[in-house]
This record gives C-alpha cells, structure tokens and sequence, in this order.
C-alpha cells in the first residue's frame, strides 16, 4: 500500500461511483477544479503520468491492478477489482495520499458532462441507484425540474429506488419461510430443513422484486418455549423487524403466523398453499414448491413499498440531500 504522504494542493476528492455491493469493477472517481493538483495525486497513487483522453492499466496505489481513464484535465476514473476488500484497500491507499472523500452534493467538476445542476446530481444518483426502476425516472429527472421548476413528488418512497427497503420474513419453524425466500432470489441461500430452529440467525439477501430491489431478511421461526441461543435469536428477529419497510408475516395451513397482529407495514402470507388452506386469514397464499401465487406475491410486496402512483407521478422529484 502506498505510505501516507503530504496531501496534493487544491481540492482532489474521491467518490465511488458504483453502487456499494461487489461486483467485477469498482469505478473511484477522482476529481479536482485544479488539473495540477490532481497531477499531483495520481503521482503520489503512482498512476502517473497520465494525460486527458489517456486509458491505462495501471498499478493503482500499490492495491490493485486495473485501468486509469482521465476523461477530462480535472476528473479521472479509476477501476480496480469489484470486490469489498479490493475497494476498502484502494480507498485506504487514496486517504493516505491525502485526498478526501467527496461531500453528497457532486461537484460540476466531477460531471463535466452534465448539462447543470440537476444533470449532474442526476448522474451522481445514477451511479448508485440499486432498482433497474430508477433508471428511466432518473434519466428524465433533467427535463421535469427545467419543465417545471421547484418541486417534489409526493411520495416520499421513491428514494427505496436508490436505497433498498429492508424486508423481514417471520413466522414460526417450519412453514416455509426459508423456502420462500430461497424462490424469491432464485438460488439457494437459507438453509432449509424438516427441524424446528434450524435457523438459529436472520439470513439477509438482497433480491429484485419486479424492478424494485430489497434487502431480504429471512429471520429464526418463532415459537413459544424457546431457550438459549434460539431465545435470543427470535428477540433480535423482533427487534429487526421494528425498522423493516415491509415484514411478512407467514403461516401455513396448520401454523398460524407467530407475531404481533397485522400493521400497515405487513402482509399476512400463507406458505405451502398446495398442501392445504388455513383456517387463518392471509392476504395471499403462495405455494413456493409450485410457483402458485409467487409472482402475485412479488407485484404486492412492491406495489406496497413503492405504490404504482408513486412510479407514476409526472412532476420532478428531488432525488438528492441539499447541501447542510
């Protein structure tokens, strides 16, 4: 890793401009309103020289191996690996080089593409935003607030669009819940079993539901005469279900759900619908063995984080945090 040295003059800042989950390339953006300055900084990452209009791969800041873009005098790319560790060393190595980490609100020298403003906040978001339903209400962004001016949409839900709402599934031992979220992402990632509290811990995923993507919690089942680690693992289930954006509330036909009664942020399910209906009452019935009732399930979680009035409003939103 580089040694920390004395910081570059002028004002070099650094951004990532992917969204914060692993992936094959990680952007870094750096940028400064002084060509010098960020000459300067990529000499001290040992990227240096490199012109506007130069594309290199590079050793960046003795962390990885990857391209270095300088699109313009003032704004360069870096793009090492994806992965969380790669990033986390790279953006160590740039700290030690005395370059600080960009405030919320872009920099026009960061976006020298941008038309204003709002285009450049736009592409900033852009970068970030997790739900492939954020790309085209982002993209006309520009247009609105020239078209229109000041202003807000309604709801305030669409920034789930950028940051993923958190999902809680709950329910007792047994009635699916694991299965259920394993049909929702697409592949195996809760551990499922015949055995009561084989979840002994929440198993968080991060799934797209219909456009909209979410941080899925699958929490430990509950059940009355719990003891030891299983007892704690269900009160923090309980405690992290207070601050989930929607929680499932599941059962099956001989297991009603083990929770606190209906709220508006949940939705009672009844898993293993081909095996029976319950004599409780659920919103929805869901056989994950089947497929019966999943795509009406994933249209109703995400109709309910993000109404389709919501998608639908036509005047601007304000998608970024004002400057303090």
């Amino acid at each position: 890793m580089t040694a920390p040295g004395p910081s570059p003059s002028g004002d070099v800042r650094w951004r990532i401009a992917t969204p914060p989950r692993a992936a094959a390339i990680a952007i870094v953006e750096l940028f400064s309103t002084d060509p010098a300055a960020l000459d300067a900084a990529l000499a001290t990452l040992g990227v240096a020289p490199l012109q506007p209009g130069d594309v290199q791969l590079r050793n960046l800041g003795g962390v990885d191996r990857g391209l270095a873009c300088r699109w313009s005098p003032r704004l360069v790319h870096l793009m090492p690996h994806g992965g969380s560790a790669v990033v986390r060393r790279l953006l160590e190595a740039i700290t030690s080089a005395g370059i600080a980490q960009a405030g919320r609100t872009p920099s026009a020298d960061a976006y020298p593409e941008a038309a204003d403003e709002i285009e450049a906040h736009m592409l900033a978001t852009l970068a970030r935003a997790q739900s492939p339903l954020a790309v085209d209400l982002l993209l006309d962004q520009p247009r609105r607030w020239r078209r229109q001016g000041d202003g807000q949409a309604a709801p305030s839900v669409l920034g789930r669009l950028i940051d993923p709402p958190l999902v809680v599934v709950r329910g007792p031992p047994n009635v699916g819940k694991s299965t259920l979220v394993n049909a929702l992402v697409g592949r195996a990632v809760s551990i499922v079993a015949d055995q009561p509290g084989t979840t002994r811990d929440h198993v968080g995923v991060t799934a797209e539901l219909a456009g909209l993507v979410v941080r899925l919690l699958d929490l430990p089942g509950e059940r009355a005469g719990a003891t030891g680690v299983e007892a704690e693992a269900i009160d923090l289930a309980a405690d992290l279900a207070q601050h989930a954006d929607l929680t499932l509330l599941c059962g099956d036909h001989t297991h009603p759900p083990f929770a606190d009664r209906p709220h508006a942020r949940s939705l009672r399910v009844a898993l293993k619908a081909d095996l029976g209906r319950p004599d409780w009452t659920a919103e929805l019935h869901v056989s994950s063995a089947t497929g019966a009732g999943l795509s009406t399930l994933v249209q109703t979680m995400r109709d309910r984080l993000i109404p389709p009035e919501a998608l639908a409003d036509p005047r601007p939103w304000r998608f970024w945090t004002p400057p303090d």
